[in-house]
């Protein structure tokens, strides 16, 4: 459950936040094969069968399964609402939102059809709509650990900081997944050069869930944002060490530590198994920043020019 907040610069791309069933996982094969196989299941069972693997998000396959419904099955709420999750997983939250609008007059399904709503308008973009909704799911239900998570990533959208992290904070005392918040916190710290608290969470997101590479990555470029370049590239394992050289030498130079940044990006390039576009891309922009920046230290500035017509 790992979400991508922040944007990308000339190839820059570092996992962020954690996602709120936002994204698609790959499903194999032979899962599809075994889904799409006919069998003497109950309507019930196979509609039990794909709400667990919307779950476990693996949303390809509870489509599949959705598809062996009976019009009958299909029709109702729980049918209807388990088919928006798909979509919503499945990255076509448009969809989704006109699936969660269906099923929000039912009682048993109104606070969670909201909450489905909220989560689509704010993958399309529609970050008060989706405030809006997020906030009427909670008022209904207040242990939708979703919504909690993705008001805050709403507020933090409005950069309003304390909004969020009251949201936050509301999410840790209901999540089942407590190091996916710590790192969607850390990320909000992030977000407000908060540099070094944002370490701290995403620090203990990792003692938490050790296999949080989401909040890993975020730690790498917390420390680099502290100029802790070293200590952030330390125990890179070799999967994933142009991308990480790659993002730290991003820092370093908006930092204006430019040595620094191009020997990252030049071992980023050295490092990847492929041709690395975006240590390439940086590389390139690093050399064009550096070339402007000495240019404008050999012209005279608009105030030495000022002072010097101003003499007799």
């Amino acid at each position: 459950h790992v979400r991508a907040c922040c944007g990308k610069l000339r190839g820059f791309g570092v996992a962020v936040f954690v996602l709120l069933a936002l994204t698609a996982c790959s499903t194999t094969k032979p899962e599809v094969e075994n889904a799409a196989r006919p069998t003497a299941e109950s309507q019930d069972a196979i509609l039990t069968a794909a709400e667990a693997d919307i779950e476990a998000r693996r949303f390809q396959l509870a489509y599949q399964r959705l598809g062996r419904l009976n019009g009958d099955t299909a029709a109702t709420p729980r049918a209807r609402y388990a088919v928006a999750e798909v979509l919503l997983g499945l990255d076509r939250p448009k969809e989704a939102l006109t699936r969660f609008e269906e099923v929000q007059s039912d009682d048993a399904f109104r606070a969670r059809a909201w909450q489905g709503m909220g989560l689509a308008l704010l993958a399309m973009g529609n970050t008060n709509a989706a405030i809006t909704q997020l906030n009427s799911a909670l008022e209904t239900d207040p242990s939708l650990w979703r919504s909690w998570a993705a008001l805050g990533r709403a507020y933090d959208k409005e950069k309003r900081w304390s909004e969020s992290a009251a949201a936050y904070e509301k999410c840790l005392g209901v999540s089942p997944h407590p190091a996916m918040i710590a790192n969607n916190i850390g990320m909000s710290l992030l977000l407000q050069k908060r540099y070094a608290e944002a370490a701290h969470q995403f620090e203990r997101a990792m003692a938490q869930d050790p296999t949080l590479e989401t909040a890993r990555s975020n730690l790498r470029i917390a420390l680099a944002w502290q100029g802790r370049y070293d200590e952030g590239l330390a125990g890179l394992e070799s999967s994933g060490r142009a991308d990480a050289l790659n993002n730290v030498g991003y820092v370093a130079m908006l930092r204006g530590d430019y040595k620094q940044a191009q020997q990252y990006f030049s071992q980023s390039l050295e490092s990847s198994p492929t041709y690395h576009d975006g240590a390439a891309m940086n590389l390139e922009a690093l050399k064009l920043l550096v070339k402007s920046k000495n240019t404008a230290q050999l012209l005279p500035s608009a105030t030495s020019q000022s002072a010097d017509t101003s003499q007799p």
